[in-house]
């Protein structure tokens, strides 16, 4: 087997080769050689790959004090914000604690002349008894089924346009809904958004089209009201991302491990191994579920800095406004066989660190015991629970469209279906 260097090395002239070959000759191969050649050979560099990247996480827990970021800390430009890698957590117990978790999900139905969206949200409220035991409301509607909307579209647009629209419209839907839920309830504790914390992307903000913009703009308004609302009621809200392909703790560490200065006295294996370029290989998900153990946070970092970049422009000054706050990540191990979860939470500007961190450890202690109830999947079970409401199911949207279909033939609107999607073969 190579060693790490050796084997980056060899990997970067065999990129390279590829370059020349796609320039000179024929991309595709006959069956037989893709199965007798290149599949063994993809294997075996995947092979090498793994080898390298256990081999790094082994590092990375070997040496877990030597990695201390402490002294950097306080740099406004330097983003991790806890001087270790990880931290062990202690599960709460939750009794008596109101958790509140929201989905959504959409189904667009496009034609050629008039496209569809079908849009549904609902919102779940878990009463802990104990750990374990738990009385489940639903909001707004009482089985947690039945909370709809339907959009068209007529304009000529492009269907890039659409996606974007409804996302807008189901994102409001949600966050509207947690709004006049906290208005109607005065016992909430915990909050648990599906996804990030965070309206993305920020750069709709730019958007050209008038009717995209005005949506971005409500929608910021609304997280704000959300934000202000949770801040004056003692409420804890945070995102909770099931997968995601972000590298943007692994590049911090790459930079910070840089920082650290490694030389043959301090950190050497990292230079052996070549921890710039392995690095390059790994996702969050993947570094941390190799590093942290049940019950292991990592450290936390400042995410959503692109709302930085454009207070920095001045060129919506109004976004000081709508969000005076810092938003902070986290992967939380909260079972032996699934991988982590990317915890978002946020912060008042005037905050200091020891108050982010620990707010990151009581969200956790919190999570913990509500994630760990299957060992091979870590979600918080409100979470399921809303998602599992909120998802269309075949049948409801069959219901749904065919019914618009028949009330659109009684006025002899035809719906013109693409090619693809009626091919006589």
């Amino acid at each position: 087997m190579l060693n790490g260097k050796d084997f980056l090395i060899n990997q970067k002239r065999s990129y390279q080769n590829t370059e020349i070959d796609i320039n000179s000759k024929v991309i595709g191969t006959t069956k037989e050689k893709l199965l007798m050649e290149q599949l063994e050979n993809i294997a075996f560099e995947c092979n090498e790959i793994e080898s390298l990247k256990k081999r790094f996480a082994n590092l990375v827990i070997k040496n877990g004090k030597k990695l201390d970021f402490g002294e950097f800390l306080e740099h406004p430009k330097f983003f991790i914000k806890e001087n270790l890698i990880k931290k062990s957590i202690n599960p709460s117990n939750i009794r008596g604690l109101n958790i509140v978790s929201v989905d959504g999900s959409f189904v667009v139905k496009k034609f050629m002349n008039i496209d569809f969206s079908f849009l549904k949200a609902i919102a779940v409220k878990y009463y802990f008894y104990d750990n374990k035991d738990a009385k489940i409301d639903y909001f707004p509607d009482l089985n947690g089924f039945n909370n709809y909307s339907i959009k068209r579209n007529v304009l000529n647009v492009n269907e890039q346009y659409i996606d974007v629209d409804t996302s807008l419209d189901m994102n409001f839907m949600e966050i509207q809904l947690i709004n006049n839920l906290i208005k109607k309830s005065n016992d909430l504790d915990f909050i648990i958004i599906d996804g990030s914390i965070v309206i993305m992307p920020i750069n709709l903000l730019f958007s050209k089209d008038p009717v995209i913009s005005e949506k971005y703009d409500n929608l910021l308004k609304e997280y704000q009201k959300l934000y202000k609302n949770c801040n004056k009621n003692g409420i804890l809200l945070i995102g909770s991302i099931k997968d995601t392909r972000t590298s943007a703790l692994c590049n911090l560490l790459r930079d910070s491990v840089q920082l650290l200065k490694p030389n043959y006295n301090n950190l050497h294996e990292f230079l052996e191994i070549g921890y710039r370029q392995v690095i390059r290989y790994f996702s969050d998900l993947d570094l941390f579920n190799r590093i942290l153990y049940k019950n292991e946070r990592s450290c936390i970092f400042n995410c959503k800095r692109e709302i930085d970049k454009i207070r920095d422009t001045g060129i919506k000054k109004e976004i000081s406004y709508y969000f005076p706050l810092t938003f902070y990540a986290y992967y939380l191990k909260t079972t032996k066989y699934d991988i982590p979860c990317r915890i978002e939470f946020f912060m008042d500007e005037k905050h200091d660190l020891e108050e982010a961190a620990k707010k990151a450890d009581l969200i956790a202690s919190i999570i913990l015991p509500i994630s760990s109830l299957n060992d091979h999947y870590g979600l918080p079970i409100p979470q399921i629970e809303a998602h599992k409401r909120a998802v269309f199911k075949p049948y409801e949207v069959n219901l749904l469209f065919n019914s618009l279909k028949r009330k659109l033939n009684k006025y002899g609107v035809n719906l013109i279906e693409k090619r693809r999607n009626r091919r006589p073969f």
